[in-house]
């Protein structure tokens, strides 16, 4: 509490006006250190505030879930697939592969310039304006790749498999216009090299092969694919299959059918995963057997195929293939069982196998 007899205004005008002093003698004094610092300390001084404002807004770094050698056109480099499934290849590699020496000179030039960073392979000044012509790689300058390996090793920088060309041929554009030095021109000269080899080669596909992720990339996709279509638990049975769908198939077949009766020879269920289950997507058929095997105690399934389907895709797919073979079934002739597995086959390819056995139709009938 102010004491009685001090204007609280002028209290706080004066220590307003003490600050001001003192930040005018710090200004004065940044003005005198500027005058002693020779143009070379200053713009080191510089170059050192610009890189940590590059580090500070570069932070991210990504990881490695796998890492490996990949053969790109008889050349290898150290590759890997980040969080992200960003396929790259080591800049540091890629500067050893193509004869690109670090030097104080080079390293000096590794500084931001209108928010680009600018790697040591592409650090040269005569490369700039070929750089600039390409927008995708200018994009991946302002957005730099850096990871640690799967051993948690020292940060590295890392080249996009999908602008490995691109920068190829920044050096190819700059040797054909002349302006690159004699050790410039011998990485100008493997980097053409390079570029013809990879013109069709899938280099992510390579990269996934070197590091083991394509396992990985399929496993992934497979347990997507079968968590879309196969429920987590059976649902409570309800009927699937309409009655004129084994009726046709009995016509067909030239089997003698009771509407009045719901049982079905062991065969019928065999054409039925042939015609239907076996048309869903890879793996999800394979799925649906193991968590639904047969009773060796019956020789029959205690559930349906379609009570473990998910509603929204696994059930809608097999709706519309039990229409659509019903369909073929109806414009095929009584008994003529070959002339619709031929419209089976165009209409549901690959080829599959016999779906009818002559000898066992015949046996069945015989029964029926």
């Amino acid at each position: 509490m102010l004491e009685a007899g001090i204007d609280a205004n002028a209290c706080f005008g004066f220590e307003s006006e003490q600050k001001h002093m003192v930040a005018s003698k710090q200004s004065k004094g940044g003005i005198a250190r500027a005058e002693k610092t020779s143009p070379e300390k200053r713009s080191e001084i510089a170059r050192a505030a610009a890189q940590k404002r590059w580090a500070v807004s570069t932070d991210h770094v990504h990881h490695a879930l796998g890492e490996g050698t990949v053969d790109l056109a008889g050349l290898n480099f150290r590759c890997a697939v980040l969080d992200g499934e960003i396929r790259v290849i080591s800049g540091t590699e890629f500067m050893r592969v193509m004869g690109m020496y670090r030097s104080g000179g080079l390293s000096t030039r590794r500084t931001p310039d209108d928010e680009l960073h600018f790697p040591l392979y592409l650090a040269q000044k005569n490369l700039r304006p070929f750089i600039m012509e390409d927008e995708v790689l200018v994009d991946l300058l302002r957005h730099p790749i850096r990871y640690r390996g799967e051993g948690n090793s020292a940060i590295a920088e890392g080249i996009p498999g999908t602008v490995l060309r691109r920068l190829l041929s920044v050096w190819v554009r700059a040797r054909a216009a002349g302006v690159l030095g004699p050790t410039q021109v011998k990485v100008a000269e493997k980097s053409q090299i390079f570029l013809d080899a990879l013109a069709d080669t899938a280099i992510d596909a390579l990269i996934d092969e070197a590091t083991g992720y394509q396992k990985r990339r399929a496993q992934d996709a497979l347990q997507r694919l079968l968590s879309a279509y196969v429920r987590p638990e059976f649902r409570k049975y309800s009927t699937k299959f309409p009655v004129s769908f084994y009726e046709q198939i009995y016509r067909v077949m030239d089997w003698p059918f009771n509407a009045a009766s719901s049982a079905r020879t062991a065969y019928v269920g065999k054409l039925t995963n042939k015609l239907i289950y076996d048309t869903l997507p890879p793996g999800v058929p394979d799925e649906l057997r193991r968590r639904n095997p047969v009773d060796p105690s019956t020789g029959r399934r205690k559930k349906k195929h379609f009570q473990l389907l998910t509603e929204n895709l696994g059930e809608t797919h097999v709706d519309r293939q039990i229409a659509s073979v019903t369909t073929l079934l109806r414009a095929s002739p009584r008994g003529q069982w070959k002339f619709f597995e031929m419209l089976f086959k165009n209409a549901f390819p690959p080829v599959q196998g016999e779906l009818f056995l002559e000898d066992e139709i015949a046996r069945l009938k015989n029964e029926e």
